[in-house]
């Protein structure tokens, strides 16, 4: 049987980054670097509290996913900074009516040059199964499958952040917990009650920090998104499937609308 070499990593780094933390592995470095930044900026800087944070949730988001699925988080953090294209699902909409007033006129073969300039893969693939004559009902059921697994392959994507925004607030916990029994241990020594408080209430700070800030906002950007390509999508097969019918293109175009929100549909709707 094979190894899972990315779980057996994740334990490794959860348990031995929050161990490191435990015995001070870079305390020292931790005060140089809080003495460079200064009074006020300083004091928020811990690097036991932050080997637990970040090593706990990278640790923990290693063990949850596969190798490859984890190489993805720069690209769908990249995703998620860009802007949604305006007027995507009106520019579809008019593209299909205009499709729609081509078959109806010349027949469905008359499409065929101008389906290959069609950019969107999804609705290329349905106007060329309705070209070559197939069954509707083979078409909707073989888009409603694609449709199918990409919004599954979407959510392993926004599980990757939204599980990323559940570990840090615990691992946070963690520190503040081993932050609080170091305390305990010596209550005549001030300086080290005051170091080992700053563990428990950054690694606090940090957890909502990383979580409120990076992983939850990005799961739910990525979830927004994906929600609006699938009503695209949803729009798209509804018009692939009512080109063969021969149904009138003002029709079919105050059909399609009603996938989209009044304010963003085009200006003569």
């Amino acid at each position: 049987m094979k190894k899972d070499v990315t779980t057996l990593g994740g334990l490794i780094a959860a348990f031995g980054l929050v161990f490191m933390a435990i015995i001070d592995v870079g305390s020292e470095f931790s005060k140089g670097i809080s003495a460079a930044l200064g009074s006020k900026v300083g004091i928020f800087f811990d690097l036991p509290s932050l080997l637990i944070v970040i090593g706990g949730t990278v640790g923990a988001v290693l063990i949850n996913f596969k190798w490859t699925d984890i190489t993805k988080i720069p690209s769908l953090a990249l995703k998620a900074l860009t802007a949604p294209s305006e007027g995507e699902e009106s520019e579809t909409i008019n593209q299909i009516v205009e499709l729609s007033q081509e078959a109806r006129v010349n027949g469905l073969l008359s499409l065929e040059p101008k389906i290959k300039t069609i950019e969107s893969d999804f609705l290329r693939n349905g106007l060329e199964m309705v070209v070559d004559g197939v069954e509707s009902e083979a078409i909707r059921e073989s888009l409603e499958n694609e449709l199918a697994f990409m919004q599954r392959r979407h959510l392993k994507g926004q599980q990757l952040f939204l599980q990323g925004g559940m570990f840090c607030p615990a691992f946070g916990m963690v520190g503040t917990l081993v932050g609080l029994v170091k305390m305990m241990t010596d209550l005549t020594d001030i300086v080290q009650i005051a170091n080992n408080m700053q563990v428990a209430l950054l690694t606090t700070f940090y957890g909502s920090l990383f979580a409120n800030t990076f992983f939850l906002p990005i799961g739910g950007k990525l979830q927004i998104m994906s929600q609006n390509e699938v009503i695209l999508k949803e729009l798209m097969i509804e018009g692939i499937l009512s080109i063969p019918k021969g149904e009138n293109p003002k029709v079919l175009k105050k059909y399609l609308e009603t996938f989209i929100a009044p304010k963003r549909r085009g200006d003569d709707a």
